[in-house]
């Protein structure tokens, strides 16, 4: 019986080690700013506002873990490009 007892705690032991030297990822660790980018102007009336709102949203619902940054058009890229 004493060998069976070395190896269960031996096991347990090693699977402790194993866990708590493993690296966390680097996406749970940090916070990420997403873009997006829209084909109309930023605060045009129902399409700009809307947008602009899902982006506050994601922010919101992520915990601050996520920040969507809105460029309108022509502020990042050329519009329909």
């Amino acid at each position: 019986m004493e060998r069976r007892d070395f190896i269960k705690g031996a096991a347990i032991a090693g699977a402790a080690t194993a866990a708590s030297t493993l690296a966390a990822p680097a996406i749970a660790t940090g916070k990420r700013e997403l873009k997006m980018v829209m084909t109309w102007p930023k605060n045009s009336p129902g399409l700009g506002t809307s947008a602009q709102r899902i982006a506050d949203r994601i922010t919101m619902l992520s915990g601050g873990r996520l920040t969507v940054k809105l460029y309108g058009a022509g502020e990042l890229v050329p519009a329909f490009q």
